[in-house]
């Protein structure tokens, strides 16, 4: 092909893809009749794979979408009789697949979930060709989980604003079948092991809120198995403590239904995630601080919800590790809040606090983990906590009076 021609056949398709958002479509049209006869002539199979599925996708936009998956189905078919071996092939399958992506973020733009979705679904094809082709073909699969998880984006991005809540279950189940497709094909891949967990947990937030926690327990069970799948050598510290996560609010779920046991189960379980992070010296103090404040208020909830054992292990683990930090070292590393850290490491001022609320919940908190001290034996302890809880009450008394 000459240079003069191959620029001729630049201007056309740029023209074309112009007039193709303008929705001139006609025009487009006869713009690219001229661009397939010219790639027909030249025998350049990859423009004029180009030019049939720009085609095809003019149809569809003008609600014509049989005629439209012809010409995309003619465009594959090229593909599917091209010889492997040949360089061809490769160029071939680049322009297919680009296309179909280019023209998938049109529709998205142009606010058209399903012409999107059957041009990712095309672009599926190209890959199934290709295997059909070289089952041995690696980045097959690796393509076809690319597609899947555009196609659950797609659906993430046109989310209703308003759904009734069987439509809000079909919306939910629809995007958890795209992510298990995505997940299927590469199970090891961080990328869709968090996007299947982020579907399962909207199933999951979706029948807590209803108080199905039958089915939210079924569902977070899966989680727990996805997230189980990253693997621990390579995890960084916010894998960790995502899975972390899926254990505690399977926890709360156990409870929910009475399943007390099961519940203190998943706890401990949740708490192995922190320690793995506390005893790695590849993080640094600031992060392993930040979680120990988290673990004194998990404590503190699981305390006010009589979940005392749970409690203790929590506070415990956070105790443990900060009482093995210099003090100086561990304020200089720590931005954020940690007041109730310090208060229980006995560094807190929160005889000079003015806020009564806040004094009157610490009280509580130390009044319920006194007993849960006592229960576990662990006397002198709680009477530390029992004084403090009636050393505050005392000074709230007194500002009463």
């Amino acid at each position: 092909m000459s240079k003069q021609t191959e620029d001729l056949l630049v201007r056309t398709l740029n023209d074309v893809s112009s007039l193709f958002g303008k929705e001139r479509y006609k025009k487009a049209l006869e713009k690219l009749d001229k661009a397939e006869k010219l790639a027909e002539k030249t025998k350049r199979t990859d423009i004029l794979c180009r030019v049939l599925l720009q085609k095809g996708a003019i149809m569809t936009a003008m609600g014509k979408p049989d005629e439209g998956q012809d010409l995309y189905d003619k465009a594959l078919d090229i593909f599917r009789t091209s010889d492997l071996n040949e360089p061809e092939s490769s160029v071939l399958k680049s322009t297919l697949s680009n296309t179909f992506s280019e023209l998938a973020r049109h529709f998205k733009m142009t606010d058209n979930l399903e012409n999107a979705e059957k041009c990712y679904m095309n672009e599926i094809k190209v890959y199934e060709i290709l295997l059909e082709k070289d089952p041995e073909y690696e980045d097959s699969n690796q393509e076809i989980a690319r597609i899947f998880k555009a196609i659950g984006d797609l659906y993430e991005y046109f989310r209703p604003e308003e759904m009734d809540p069987e439509t809000e279950r079909q919306y939910y189940e629809k995007i958890l079948d795209i992510r298990e497709k995505a997940f299927e094909l590469l199970p090891d891949s961080e990328t869709y092991i968090y996007g299947l967990a982020h579907a399962l947990g909207n199933l999951v937030d979706y029948y807590i809120i209803r108080q199905d926690y039958e089915s939210a327990i079924q569902l977070q069970e899966r989680v727990v198995e996805v997230m189980e799948e990253l693997i621990d050598l390579l995890a960084n510290w916010k894998d960790l403590k995502a899975k972390s996560n899926t254990y505690d609010k399977l926890g709360s779920l156990y409870a929910e239904i009475g399943q007390e046991e099961l519940a203190q189960e998943q706890y401990s379980k949740a708490l192995e995630y922190y320690e793995m992070i506390f005893d790695d010296e590849l993080w640094p103090l600031s992060v392993k601080a930040m979680l120990a404040s988290e673990l004194m208020e998990r404590g503190k909830t699981l305390l006010l919800s009589k979940k005392y054992e749970s409690a203790k292990e929590s506070m415990d683990m956070a105790l443990d590790f900060l009482e093995g930090v210099d003090k100086e070292e561990l304020e200089d590393s720590t931005k954020g809040s940690m007041d109730l850290t310090y208060v229980f490491l006995g560094e807190g001022d929160e005889e000079e606090s003015e806020d009564s609320g806040y004094l009157s919940e610490l009280a509580g908190i130390f009044r319920e983990y006194a007993k849960t001290l006592s229960d576990l034996n662990r006397n002198e302890d709680a009477e530390e906590f029992t004084a403090k809880s009636e050393k505050i009450l005392g000074k709230l008394a007194e500002e009463g009076d």
